[in-house]
């Protein structure tokens, strides 16, 4: 039996959600944050949004396992991609938000924040603090195990999950799509947008949010209907993106994206960054 190939281009945001937010040509145009340049020509989701071997485990003798890779994120992304992609293309008034669907978009948005490198630090304090018992090995030492690290940081998720089943508030949420005629959205390494940051894990799914699923349609979460979200608001919400991200932000349209560029640093320049979110959510 021929031995499956390792992978190793590991995107933290799935190429099928990046597919929302490209042009005719499947193309994004990106801005790299750290180097802070337009990079010159658009580039396929397979070329961004991505680490190299961020989720290999390197065993020994030199042999190298992808599976979390292929065989965890992938089966997620297989089973939530369908639901998402409905999200992106179907006509709003046949869109059906059922508990189903909902729940396992908010699993996928869960996974997806433990994926991204934003929360890297977070992942690694957490497994720094953890406690962690085993027979015959040192505790210490399995702590300190690379292997053990990453394996570690994909539990971290059902944790999460675990969390929100056991100790979130109970009461619904108003969950909307918000439908634009142009490509007025874009896409960050860390696209999900919070009203304010949860401190909880059982906070996730009870603070508003949002989230854009392609160039020209917006998700949210809401405790009270949200409904006129205007071309300001997604103004602030992307200058919101652009600058809770740590490296890339794509998007379908390059005038979308310069412009969007210039209002957040036009923002920043007058130090009103700390001020983004909230002008983002304030739709009255």
């Amino acid at each position: 039996m021929i031995p499956k190939k390792k992978s190793s281009r590991h995107h933290y945001i799935p190429q099928f959600f990046l597919n929302g937010f490209t042009n005719p040509e499947g193309l994004l145009y990106v801005y790299d944050k750290i180097q802070d340049i337009v990079l010159k020509n658009p580039r396929s989701p397979k070329a961004v949004f991505f680490e190299k071997d961020r989720n290999t485990l390197k065993l020994r003798d030199s042999i190298e396992s992808s599976i979390i890779e292929d065989e965890f994120y992938s089966k997620i992304d297989d089973n939530i991609s369908k639901i998402i992609k409905r999200f992106q293309t179907e006509q709003l008034d046949k869109i059906d938000f059922t508990i189903e669907d909902t729940a396992h978009f908010l699993f996928f948005l869960i996974t997806l924040f433990w994926r991204i490198p934003k929360t890297d630090f977070a992942a690694e304090d957490l497994i720094d603090r953890s406690e962690i018992t085993s027979r015959g090995i040192d505790s210490e030492v399995l702590r300190n195990d690379p292997i053990f690290r990453k394996v570690k940081r994909v539990d971290v998720f059902k944790h999460h999950v675990d969390e929100i089943l056991n100790h979130s508030k109970k009461g619904s949420k108003w969950i909307n799509l918000h439908q634009s005629n142009k490509e007025i959205y874009i896409i960050g390494d860390y696209p999900l947008l919070f009203k304010k940051t949860p401190i909880l894990f059982s906070e996730f799914n009870e603070i508003d949010f949002l989230i854009a699923i392609s160039s020209n349609r917006l998700y949210s979460s809401t405790v009270e209907k949200l409904e006129n979200f205007s071309e300001i608001n997604s103004a602030f919400y992307n200058a919101a993106v652009i600058n809770q991200s740590v490296r890339y932000v794509g998007c379908s349209n390059i005038e979308t994206l310069k412009r969007s560029l210039s209002f957040y640093k036009g923002l920043k320049d007058h130090g009103l960054v700390n001020s983004i979110v909230e002008k983002t959510f304030l739709t009255k």
